[in-house]
C-alpha cells in the first residue's frame, strides 16, 4: 500500500513535524534539492510544506509549480512573499499558515489537502494510490459542509438532519448525511430510516476492503426525502473501533458519488473530529444565545483559527428568539451571523419523536423557514440576517467571556 509522499522543507528543527506525519500515514521528504529529479522522472510528490524563510524558497516554489503542480501550504511570518500569490495561476491550490504551526495542526491541514486535490487517495478503497493513476480522474467534487458545537444540547443534529433534507428539496441533488458523532450520536434515532449497519462494520476490514459496495451497503435511505444516511453505529462499545482512516476514506468516498456530504460531528477535538473539519468546504458552527455555548464557541474558533480553519467557518444560531443579542454574539465570536433558527421546542419535539424531518412534518412553521435558509447558505445566498438592537442587561457579555 503506497502513502502519499509530503516534502517537508522548514527552517529549524522538523523532527516533531516528521513524526506526526509519518504517524499519519505519510512518507516525508525533507530535502528540497530531490525535487527536480522526482518530478522528472514522474515519480511522487503529493504535497508539500514550504517554510518561505529557508534558502532559496522561491525556487523551490517553482519548481513545485512547473507542468503539474504540486498543493503546497506556505508557511510564513508575517506575510506571503510576491512570488507565491498574485497573478500566479498555479497559487489557486496552496494554502496559507502563520507561524508558529503546531505538529497536529501541520497534519490536518495536509489531510485536507489530500483529499480536495485526491493526492495519493485511493477512489475504490481507503489506501493510498498515486494521483496521476487512472482512478483519480473518477473522483467528484461533492461538497462536504461539517455541523459541530463543542457543547452538547444546542440542537446541532436535529439542524444536521434538516439541513440534508432541506438540500436534496432545494437542488434535487444526491445528498448524504455522514453521522461522525461517534459513540454519541445516531441520527437514526431522529431520522426514520431502516438501519441496516454502520461503519463500526467495516472497522474490523482492511483499508483495500473498503471499496465502493462496502460503503454502499452501509448506507440506508429515508424513503420520503431520499437522503442517503450514513452513520458510525449503534454500539457505544464500538466506538473505539472506527479510527480516522475510516472516517476519511468513507468521505473520499462520498465526495465521488454525491453532490453534498452534511457531516453530524462529534463536539470534541478527538482527531477524528479535526480531521472531519480539516476536510469540509465549510464548518457551521451551531451556538445558542447563552454564555456557556458562546463561551465554547469562541475557544472552538480560537481553535480554528490556529489549524487555518477559521475562515471555513459560519455560525448559526439556534433558538435565537431567547437570550443574548445577535450583535452581542457576533461582536464576542469575532464574526457575524450567518444564519438564525426561531425556537419551536414542542414542534421539533414533536417532528423528531416520529422520526420526521421538521422541515417535513411543519414545512409551513417559521422554524421550518429558518432552517430552509441554513441550507441556502449553500445553494444560493440567504435571506438577510436582521439582528437585534443590544440590551443593556447583556452589556456586561463580552467581559464575561474574556477569559476565553
Amino acid at each position: 500500500m503506497e502513502r502519499p509522499t509530503v516534502l517537508l522543507a522548514l527552517q529549524g528543527y522538523a523532527t516533531p513535524y516528521v513524526d506526526a506525519l509519518q504517524v499519519a500515514g505519510f512518507d516525508v521528504l525533507t530535502d528540497p534539492s530531490v525535487v527536480p529529479d522526482l518530478l522528472a522522472n514522474r515519480r511522487g510528490v503529493d504535497l508539500a510544506v514550504l517554510d518561505c524563510d529557508i534558502h532559496d524558497a522561491s525556487t523551490v516554489y517553482a519548481e513545485l509549480h512547473g507542468t503539474t503542480p504540486v498543493p503546497t501550504i506556505l508557511v510564513f511570518s508575517d506575510e506571503p512573499p510576491a512570488w507565491a500569490i498574485g497573478s500566479n495561476t498555479q497559487a489557486t491550490r496552496d494554502e496559507y499558515a502563520l507561524k508558529p504551526l503546531p505538529a497536529d495542526a501541520l497534519v490536518y491541514r495536509l489531510q485536507a489537502l489530500q483529499i480536495r486535490y485526491n493526492r495519493g487517495a485511493r477512489v475504490d478503497a481507503g489506501g493510498w494510490d498515486d494521483a496521476s493513476g487512472s482512478e483519480a480522474a473518477t473522483i467528484g467534487e461533492g461538497h462536504v459542509v461539517s455541523v459541530f458545537a463543542p457543547k452538547g444540547g444546542v440542537g446541532k443534529t436535529t439542524i444536521a438532519v434538516n439541513l440534508s433534507v432541506a438540500l436534496r428539496e432545494q437542488t434535487r441533488a444526491q445528498v448524504l448525511l455522514l453521522d461522525a458523532d461517534v459513540g454519541v450520536g445516531n441520527v437514526t434515532s431522529i431520522l426514520d430510516v431502516p438501519y441496516r449497519m454502520g461503519l463500526a462494520d467495516l472497522a474490523d476490514s482492511t483499508p483495500e476492503e473498503w471499496t465502493d459496495a462496502a460503503f454502499q451497503q452501509a448506507v440506508c435511505v429515508h424513503g420520503a426525502s431520499g437522503v442517503n444516511v450514513l452513520t458510525w453505529g449503534n454500539d457505544p462499545a464500538e466506538s473505539e473501533r472506527i479510527k480516522v482512516d475510516l472516517l476519511l476514506a468513507a468521505v473520499r468516498w462520498a465526495r465521488a458519488h454525491y453532490s453534498y456530504v452534511v457531516i453530524d460531528n462529534h463536539p470534541s477535538y478527538d482527531d477524528r473530529t479535526m480531521a472531519m473539519l480539516a476536510i469540509s468546504g465549510e464548518i457551521f458552527l451551531v451556538v445558542t444565545p447563552e454564555v456557556g455555548p458562546l463561551r465554547n464557541a469562541a475557544q472552538f474558533l480560537e481553535v480554528a483559527r490556529e489549524v487555518g480553519l477559521g475562515d471555513v467557518v459560519k455560525v448559526i444560531v439556534n433558538r435565537s428568539n431567547h437570550g443574548v443579542s445577535m450583535d452581542d454574539i457576533a461582536e464576542t465570536l469575532g464574526k457575524p451571523v450567518s444564519a438564525m433558527i426561531v425556537s419551536n421546542g414542542p414542534k421539533a419535539v414533536a417532528a423528531a419523536n416520529e422520526g420526521m424531518p421538521m422541515i417535513t412534518k411543519f414545512p409551513g412553521d417559521r422554524m421550518s423557514a429558518d432552517l430552509h435558509n441554513v441550507a441556502r447558505l449553500l445553494t444560493r445566498e440567504p435571506t438577510a440576517v436582521q439582528t437585534e438592537k443590544s440590551r443593556p442587561w447583556w452589556a456586561t457579555l463580552a467581559a464575561r467571556l474574556s477569559s476565553v
